[in-house]
């Protein structure tokens, strides 16, 4: 705070002690110690304040900028969402246009074609088909390559 050396805080002591004396010089010291302990902390809650109302004056305009941002932000988007909306229901009435044009068509046509129609739905093809095995095929993978016996899984009981 002050710039006080070492000579300047000796020739206040002695000045100090001439003047005041010995015997109360000890009491003085202690009160002006307290008292420059208490100026030194206010100096620092004073600082402490000061650079807190600094932070929370930045704090309030970047919070400020911030609003400012997520208001430009929500104005984008429900301009988006607009726009989205329009082209999804242009969308969809041109499909709806689509799907009628399809079922006039479809209308239109005799009743022949649409018998035939349902009929080929009817063929749609739902996977690979399963072919019923003859009641002997199970039998036909245990024959050996030559086809004449079958492959006996019972153990051999000859006797030597």
């Amino acid at each position: 705070m002050f710039d006080i050396g070492f000579l300047e805080m000796m020739t206040i002591g002695i000045v100090a002690l001439v003047v005041i004396g010995p015997e109360r010089l000890p009491a003085v010291a202690a009160k002006v110690g307290r008292y420059v302990g208490k100026a030194q902390r206010f100096v620092r809650g004073v600082r402490s304040d000061i650079s807190r109302e600094l932070e929370t004056g930045d704090l309030k305009k970047l919070i400020g900028d911030q609003k400012s941002q997520i208001d430009e932000l929500r104005e984008m988007m429900h301009t988006a969402k607009k726009d989205i909306e329009t082209s999804t229901g242009d969308a969809f009435k041109d499909a709806e246009k689509s799907i009628s044009a399809v079922k006039d068509s479809a209308t239109g046509s005799t009743a022949a074609d649409s018998t035939a129609g349902s009929s080929e739905a009817n063929l749609v093809d739902d996977g690979p088909e399963v072919l019923n095995e003859p009641a002997g095929s199970s039998d036909l993978a245990s024959h050996d390559s030559s086809g004449s016996n079958p492959v006996s899984t019972q153990p051999n009981n000859k006797a030597s």
